[in-house]
This record gives structure tokens, sequence and C-alpha cells, in this order.
């Protein structure tokens, strides 16, 4: 039985709707910077760590879209179980989730010892 009142349900809403909007505005800052005009003036000699830099600066604005979307996925996901009355409920085993673990990443859907059980096998369901 999900233990969580009215009043603390009311919080990890505020909570996910905070994070949700620091997201979006991330990410809508990021397609401000994707969106700028590239230098259009040709250059005759090419800077190999300018170069290095800016691709390595690329690989690292895709991994934090990527994780971002990704967050606002869970977020969602989070919001759903909140209006269903199953938030803080353990996807896996139906154990409540320890309020400290969802004050620290309100969106997680498993306890500490099925999200250990997620990390453990999610290298392996990489390696084909």
């Amino acid at each position: 039985m999900n233990t969580l009142d009215a009043s603390m349900r009311q919080h990890f809403h505020q909570q996910l709707a905070r994070r949700e909007a620091e997201l979006r505005l991330l990410l809508r800052n990021s397609g401000d910077l994707g969106s700028e005009a590239p230098d259009t003036a040709p250059r005759d000699v090419v800077d190999f760590k300018e170069l290095a830099t800016e691709q390595t600066q690329a690989t690292v604005d895709d991994a934090k879209t990527n994780h971002a979307v990704h967050e606002l996925d869970q977020l969602a996901a989070a919001r759903r179980r909140l209006d269903d009355h199953s938030y803080g409920l353990c996807l896996d085993c139906g154990d409540a989730i320890d309020l400290r673990r969802l004050e620290a990443l309100p969106a997680t859907p498993y306890c500490t010892s099925c999200q250990a059980v997620h990390e453990h096998e999610r290298p392996q369901a990489t390696r084909r």
C-alpha cells in the first residue's frame, strides 16, 4: 500500500513539474544553440584542435539532449503514476520506494534493490 498522503502527492507533483520545466528550457536553449547560422566564411587553415573541440562539444550536447528527452519520458510516467495513485511503489516488486529516494529522484520507478538489478542487466542488453 502506498503511504503518500495528499500533501506529499502535491509536493511530488510540484517537484516533477519543476524538473519538467527545467528540462524543457534546457532543450529549448540547446535547440537555439543548434539553430545558429554556421560560420559561412571559408577557412583557409583548419585548426584540428578546434575541430576536435567542436566535435566533442557536439557529442556532449547530443548526450545531454538524449538524457533530457529520456528524463522527460520518465517524468510523464511518474505523473501518470501520481494520477493513478501508484506513485511511490516500485514497478517491479510493488514495495514502497523510500521517501528519501523519491526526494532525490522523484521520477524513479524502482526501489533501490530493483534499480540495482536493472543497472546490472543494462550492459548485457547493449552487447550485441
